[in-house]
């Protein structure tokens, strides 16, 4: 058997951190957790330097990416990272990729997908099958949560910024069109 590629172990690795994010903003917490919600209240640079090192965001463009880190902080401080006009990251709307919103829900979205498309055992028709529940997922989930999103190409521009891109499974959908997302159904 061959060792996983530091492509694949950094695909992977970053597909847990998400999911655990999202496990974090869905409530997933355990006793021990307290302390990183803790330093919220206590020291709000910690947790940015915690952000920063756990790296949200390895494969997204530099011109975005102090915008992705700082989704980070405002799904683990979500009361300490309000629009008060200090850092205007958190104060951009969902639909403006400048904004901790935008990438905050992209990784939720990420994160709840991958969930959707596991697998027991992955094989090449698998693969292409869960790409095209992703593909309708993803899009689905981000415009539920921004939904000034629907509609425009948005999507094409965060597949743009994305350092790993790839051919999309589905084409884009009409104006209005909504792909279901069936995680809690």
């Amino acid at each position: 058997m061959r060792a996983p590629s530091p492509k694949t172990r950094r695909a992977a690795l970053a597909a847990f951190v998400l999911i655990a994010a999202a496990a974090l903003m869905m409530g997933a917490r355990g006793p021990d957790d307290d302390w990183m919600f803790g330093h919220c209240e206590e020291d709000l640079g910690d947790v940015l330097e915690g952000c920063q090192n756990w790296e949200p965001c390895p494969d997204v463009d530099d011109e975005f990416s102090d915008a992705c880190v700082a989704s980070c902080l405002l799904m683990l401080c979500p009361d300490q990272t309000k629009c008060t006009g200090l850092d205007p990251v958190f104060c951009v709307p969902c639909e403006d990729m400048q904004g901790a919103l935008f990438w905050r829900n992209a990784g939720h979205a990420d994160a709840q997908c991958e969930y959707e498309v596991r697998v027991a055992s992955p094989t090449l028709e698998n693969w292409e099958a869960e790409m095209r529940v992703y593909d309708a997922c993803f899009p689905a989930h981000v415009e539920e949560h921004c939904p000034a999103l629907a509609g425009t190409d948005w999507l094409a521009r965060y597949d743009a910024v994305i350092n790993y891109p790839r051919k999309r499974t589905t084409p884009p959908r009409a104006p209005g069109s909504r792909a279901p997302c069936t995680m809690f159904r």
